[in-house]
């Protein structure tokens, strides 16, 4: 009787998920009463606030954006302009690396102090399965957090992401919103850039989960066999974090998109702050992993972002009331110049 009644809870925790998800999407397509409206243009949709040029995406742009979105990534990491910071977030890590173990004993410390894990009974990676599926022979679970450290973790395991991706996408198709439907493609694109790098990432570097190290700092095994790798995964997938990845592409897409919710940001941090706590808390990932994850998921998005037409602002003087702006638009629908001004 209680196993039910522990089912049926669980379930509820995750439609409230769903729901709660869906509500905050359709807030954010919704509330747009006091924005200035823009000429639309044979469908392509120049927005005030961000200056994007929004059209419909079609259906497999951001599956097949994504040769030229690794090529752009590659480029961006050797980039003049990215030296000083490729510098620092190579600095950062090493200064990280070198004290991965006692960040780590803090952290776990910390939780247990405060009740998030109890070793070796409660690790915080704890979940529930719900039921599985498969889809091409690719195994789809669904399962639910057990335990407030567990849910943190799960902020970042791409379940989250996607409900709020199919709350954007279902929005956009039936209002014919170009800005939630472009929201919804460019995070999936940028998820899909993020995903790939981050498993090059950890079959060629093999390091250790912090739960399954056998040495301070975990041992790093580079171009580990890639069937071990399969069999025992937390012997090598430690670096980088997909966690964490996932979940700062998808809050850098959305806040590009919506600028006029200043709200955003501040929400996606916090739980990307909550998520890297979980993570040590848990003990699959290390401190020194976190930078390089934020910046992979930040540059895919960027990168994903930069393919939306946007308008250039030639003359725009503070607290005036006269604001001109000329753009180049080129779609399925339109092509040509967009220029105009706002009294």
């Amino acid at each position: 009787m209680c196993t039910h009644i522990v089912d049926y809870w669980l379930i509820v925790l995750r439609l409230i998920q769903v729901v709660v998800a869906t509500l905050s999407v359709c807030t954010l397509c919704a509330a747009q009463s006091g924005l200035p409206s823009l000429p639309n243009l044979g469908g392509a949709t120049p927005h005030p606030q961000n200056g994007f040029v929004y059209t419909r995406p079609t259906a497999t742009e951001w599956f097949t954006r994504a040769p030229h979105n690794l090529v752009q990534l590659g480029r961006e990491v050797v980039a003049p302009d990215n030296a000083w910071p490729l510098v620092g977030l190579t600095a950062g890590t090493a200064l990280l690396m070198k004290y991965d173990q006692a960040i780590l004993d803090t952290s776990q410390r910390l939780a247990k102090h405060w009740g998030l894990i109890a070793p070796p009974h409660v690790t915080g990676r704890e979940y529930y399965y719900l039921y599985s599926t498969e889809i091409e022979g690719i195994p789809l679970p669904v399962y639910v957090p057990t335990n407030v450290n567990s849910a943190w973790y799960y902020l970042g395991d791409g379940y989250t992401q996607l409900m709020i991706v199919g709350s954007f996408f279902s929005y956009g198709v039936f209002t014919q919103d170009n800005r939630a439907l472009q929201t919804a493609s460019l995070t999936v694109e940028s998820l899909l850039t993020t995903g790939i790098v981050v498993q090059i990432l950890k079959r060629t570097t093999g390091r250790e989960s912090p739960y399954y190290a056998t040495q301070p700092g975990g041992r790093w095994d580079f171009f580990p066999n890639q069937k071990s790798y399969n069999y025992q995964t937390p012997k090598y997938d430690a670096f980088p974090s997909g966690h964490m990845a996932t979940a700062m592409a998808a809050t850098t897409v959305i806040a590009a998109n919506y600028p006029e919710y200043v709200w955003i940001k501040p929400v996606g941090y916090t739980a990307m702050t909550l998520l890297g706590f979980a993570m040590l808390n848990n003990g699959v990932h290390w401190a020194s992993e976190i930078p390089v994850s934020i910046a992979l998921g930040y540059t895919a998005a960027k990168i994903s972002l930069a393919r939306v037409p946007r308008i250039t602002v030639a003359s725009r003087a503070a607290n005036s009331r006269f604001t001109w702006y000329a753009s180049p638009i080129m779609s399925a629908d339109v092509a040509g110049i967009f220029w105009g001004a706002r009294f």
